[in-house]
């Protein structure tokens, strides 16, 4: 609680400094989707968000830390994944290990499954039950079909139910309307790099529709080779990467949707779409080839009347994948085939009571979902429930106070509640206080309540003389379980927070000051080892030996498992600062600079060796220029050295280094930008950046593009 209280006085006083006009400072440049006109002599518009309280909001008045990506960013901004269009973001861990596996966890390690993040498109939940993660590749549409990108930099269970325990993230789509016309982009570059979309979107003054289509390629990075970069104990010394053979991704994709618009207040929004994938995905069992064949398809009905809004939706995802080093007993590749059919309904509305003093939020969600995976054959069904209220109290022109909590009952944990609290000052329209409080949860995925596998292991033995006179090659089987019985990971999260604008509203600046501790996290471990007593089958020597001195046990202790499951730790307190600063000197021009600082986790009830440590300081500047012909944006990002305990055992556990990477895209627009012709480059200085200790060495990538609009 000391590094608490002394990162909360630095936050209040930087805050206060702030507020009273002595720094300039933002944490967002982004323009109202509905309204993407630009903002005249350089003025920050104000920016409508729905994501942190499931209703339309002013982003300067939301009560959590938000970040807001907006179409114009994302026109320019030198990326073609989502991982480094969100590695801008303040309090964002992410890491890129494959050329399509992306992991994103806020205020807390990401990992190879980092499964404390909900992602939504358009209110859709894309967050994958199965393993309990996100596969960004699975996203059916293009960065210039998003109209923002809301990032909830916090816990969003109050309103979002199950899994929202870091943080959320909502990609906000264009309508009809917004996209009207037809666009074709094509590109390619380095590592074989291969994409084309096309989308064509129009509208009359009732009905609107857009379909799109796009195709992504591009080869693997390199692996590292040589000796993992060792722990201070927990990797033994020597242990080399394991040789497999590597994949690069192939995406194709399509969307459509159609917009009725009722009557001025009423609408309807009918949707679908098909994202397919290949390539790696990591996992603590080690790496997994997916199918080219695997997909995730989705079909979605909205209805809207006026602040109420109702959504039916199903997610039907279909894959397989094989294990590149974990084998079954057969000594075949460990297949990983996964499919489910999830079944969605829910709805939010909005009332404003007592003259205005009362803004009440209210919803709920039943959900369904069907499994069929080939790893955990007992996990064939979950149901889920919920319903939330929320109450947002005006206590006179500059205070305003917010209160809510959320119910939900999921199978195989039952009923939980997550209650939040935010008391926000605002001295004046251009600054807001806030002080708040959040609990939120995830629920076990399927696999880690009702994993069943038995796989076998390969071990180099030194010689054992007199029974061997040199190395040979051991292997032994391994259960793995799961565990039924696993609470739900909780967090309790406390956050100071301030957002001011400056400057004729040129400037924005944030603060935020937090403590999350996570309860009961989920963690994968070896449960019981082999020893002389209970050997490993085929053992090449006697387990025991007699001497007159007494038994010699030939199998080393904790060194061959026997035994992998599941289970509860005890807890896992993340506390940290955030500051950004974004200013917009005029419309062509945008600079931003944001500082996040985390401590290294306090952890009881394990190891703090066993998990994963996040790094302790990042930094991302950006700066572009969008004049009416040419367009540059420049990005870079410091990230600081990190430890990584969640792929295969202890062997393969060890630190990266810390990295800086520069991404930089140019352009030209020409035939009144019916045509822009552009270059997009990331890592172009092509240092040798290792995001995750058993991922790919992210190399760079330089494509040309060219898109034409009319």
């Amino acid at each position: 609680m000391a590094r608490l209280s002394k990162l909360v006085g630095f936050g209040l006083t930087m805050a206060l400094l702030l507020s009273s006009g002595l720094v300039i400072t933002q944490d967002v440049i982004a323009q109202d989707a509905e309204d993407p006109a630009e903002p005249e002599g350089g003025e920050v518009s104000d920016v409508i968000v729905v994501t942190a309280s499931r209703t339309e909001q002013r982003l300067q008045e939301v009560p959590v830390a938000m970040t807001v990506i907006s179409a114009e960013e994302l026109a320019t901004m030198p990326a073609d994944d989502y991982g480094d269009v969100l590695r801008n973001v303040p309090g964002l861990n992410v890491t890129q290990i494959s050329a399509r596996d992306v992991q994103i966890n806020t205020r807390k390690a990401s990992g190879s499954l980092s499964t404390d993040q909900l992602v939504l498109l358009d209110g859709r939940s894309v967050y994958l039950d199965f393993f309990g993660f996100v596969m960004w590749d699975l996203l059916p549409l293009n960065f210039n079909e998003i109209a923002q990108i809301e990032v909830v930099r916090g816990p969003g269970s109050a309103v979002w139910g199950a899994n929202a325990l870091g943080g959320v993230i909502n990609l906000i789509t264009k309508s009809p309307w917004e996209a009207a016309g037809t666009s074709v982009q094509l590109g390619g570059g380095e590592l074989s790099t291969l994409y084309g979309s096309i989308a064509h979107a129009a509208g009359g003054e009732k009905v609107g529709y857009k379909i799109s289509a796009s195709y992504f390629e591009q080869d693997p990075y390199d692996r590292p080779t040589g000796i993992i970069q060792e722990t201070e104990i927990t990797n033994p010394p020597g242990t080399p990467y394991p040789a497999f053979e590597n994949e690069g991704t192939e995406q194709p994709k399509l969307d459509f949707r159609v917009d009725y618009n009722q009557t001025l207040d009423t609408s309807w929004s009918f949707s679908g779409g098909y994202a397919g994938t290949d390539g790696i995905v990591h996992s603590g069992i080690g790496p997994f080839d997916v199918d080219p064949s695997s997909n995730l398809s989705y079909f979605k009905v909205s209805y809207a009347k006026k602040a109420l809004v109702v959504n039916a939706y199903a997610n039907l995802l279909d894959g397989e994948s094989s294990n590149l080093l974990t084998r079954g007993l057969d000594d075949q590749p460990l297949i990983l085939g996964f499919e489910s059919q999830t079944y969605n309904v829910d709805f939010a509305n909005t009332h404003v009571l007592g003259g205005d003093r009362h803004v009440v939020t209210y919803g709920a969600t039943a959900r369904t979902t069907d499994f069929e995976l080939s790893i955990a054959p007992n996990g064939r069904k979950r149901d889920e429930y919920g319903l939330f209220l929320q109450d947002e109290i005006s206590l006179g022109d500059k205070v305003r106070w917010l209160v809510g909590a959320r119910f939900d009952d999921i199978d195989t944990i039952g009923s939980v509640v997550s209650p939040r609290t935010s008391l926000m000052f605002a001295p004046s329209s251009n600054h807001n206080f806030r002080i708040s409080y959040n609990e939120a949860f995830r629920a076990a995925s399927v696999v880690e309540n009702f994993l069943g596998i038995n796989i076998v292991n390969d071990v180099l033995l030194p010689p054992i003389p007199p029974f061997t006179s040199s190395p040979s090659l051991f292997t032994f089987p391994s259960a793995t379980a799961g565990n039924p019985n696993l609470e739900e990971e909780s967090l309790e999260a406390f956050e100071v927070g301030y957002v001011g604008t400056f400057a004729d509203n040129k400037a924005t600046v944030t603060v935020a000051v937090y403590r999350n501790e996570l309860i009961d996290g989920i963690d994968f471990f070896t449960s019981e080892y082999y020893d002389s007593f209970n050997p490993p089958p085929g053992w090449p020597i006697p387990p025991l030996i007699p001497t007159p001195f007494g038994l010699i046990q030939t199998v080393p202790e904790n060194t061959f498992p026997s035994l992998f499951t599941y289970r509860n730790i005890g807890s896992q307190i993340n506390e940290g600062f955030e500051f950004s600063f974004d200013y917009r000197p005029a419309t062509e021009w945008r600079f931003g600079i944001n500082y996040s600082y985390q401590e290294e986790p306090e952890v009881t009830g394990i190891d703090p060796r066993e998990v994963n440590t996040p790094p302790e300081n990042r930094l991302n500047l950006s700066l572009a220029y969008s004049g009416a012909r040419f367009f540059a944006d420049l990005n870079v990002n410091y990230v600081d050295s990190a430890r990584w305990t969640d792929v295969l055992d202890s062997r393969f556990h060890g630190v990266t280094d810390d990295y800086t990477m520069t991404n930089l895209s140019v352009g030209v627009r020409l035939r009144n930008d019916q045509v822009t012709l552009s270059v997009i480059g990331t890592n172009i200085f092509d240092d040798e950046i290792l995001q995750h200790v058993f991922g790919d060495i992210i190399a760079r990538k330089v494509s040309g593009q060219v898109s034409f609009r009319f």
